[in-house]
C-alpha cells in the first residue's frame, strides 16, 4: 500500500511539474512573439548618393532582441538623409546605410557607354555591380588583361535607346571623385563589362 501511495504521489508531482513547465514555456514563447519592433524597409531600390524620401520606405514589424543597434527603427525621421550604400527592395535599413551629413559622402554620377552584350539583360536601376575594363585590339596594339575599374558601384540610371539596334546603351553609375579620371581614361582604350554583384 505504501509503495502504491508513493508511486501515486510521485506521478502527481511529475504531472504538476509538467503542467507548470508547459505554462512557463507558453508564457516565454508568447513574450518573445510580442517583442517585435517596427524597422524601416526599402520600398524601392535606394542608390548611393541619393536622398531618402519617406515615400521610398515602409515600416516592417520584425522580431529583434532588445538593445538592437543594427537597424533603423521606424520612429526615426530619416527624410532627406543620404544613402551611403545601396539598399535592395525589401531590405531592412542598417544604421550604417544612411547619414545626415552631406560631407560623409563624396560621390559623383558618371555616365558611361556599355555595349548591350556586355551587361546582364535584366539589369535595373539600383543594382550593385562591378565594372571591368577590357582592352580593344583596334585601339591599342598592346592588350592588357581585363581589370576591375569600379567595385560594388550602384546603377543610378539606364538609357536603353540604342539597345534594340544591338548598339551601346548609357549607364549612369555612382563613383568616388577620385575614381572618375581612372574611369574616363579606360573609355579611350577599350570597353566595359558590367557584372552583377550577388549578395
Amino acid at each position: 500500500m505504501r509503495r502504491n501511495k508513493k508511486r501515486s504521489q510521485s506521478r502527481n508531482i511529475i504531472a504538476i511539474t509538467l503542467i507548470v513547465a508547459s505554462f512557463l514555456s507558453a508564457y516565454v514563447l508568447s513574450s518573445l512573439a510580442n517583442r517585435t519592433v517596427l524597422i524601416w524597409s526599402a520600398r524601392v531600390p535606394l542608390t548611393v548618393g541619393s536622398k531618402v524620401s519617406v515615400n521610398d520606405l515602409v515600416p516592417e514589424r520584425v522580431a529583434l532582441p532588445e538593445g538592437n543597434a543594427v537597424y533603423l527603427t521606424a520612429d526615426r525621421d530619416i527624410d532627406g538623409f543620404l544613402i551611403l550604400r545601396a539598399v535592395k527592395v525589401g531590405e531592412l535599413l542598417p544604421k550604417t546605410s544612411v547619414s545626415a551629413r552631406s560631407e560623409s559622402l563624396n560621390v559623383s554620377a558618371v555616365p558611361i557607354k556599355v555595349n548591350s552584350a556586355d551587361l546582364p539583360a535584366d539589369i535595373t536601376v539600383g543594382e550593385v555591380v562591378n565594372i571591368y575594363h577590357v582592352g580593344d585590339s583596334q585601339l591599342s596594339k598592346e592588350i592588357e588583361p581585363p581589370s576591375l575599374v569600379l567595385s560594388r558601384t550602384s546603377i543610378l540610371g539606364i538609357n536603353r535607346k540604342g539597345e534594340n539596334l544591338g548598339g551601346d546603351l548609357s549607364l549612369t553609375v555612382s563613383t568616388s571623385t577620385r575614381a572618375i579620371l581612372q574611369l574616363l581614361a579606360a573609355t579611350s582604350s577599350g570597353h566595359f563589362v558590367v557584372v552583377r554583384v550577388n549578395g
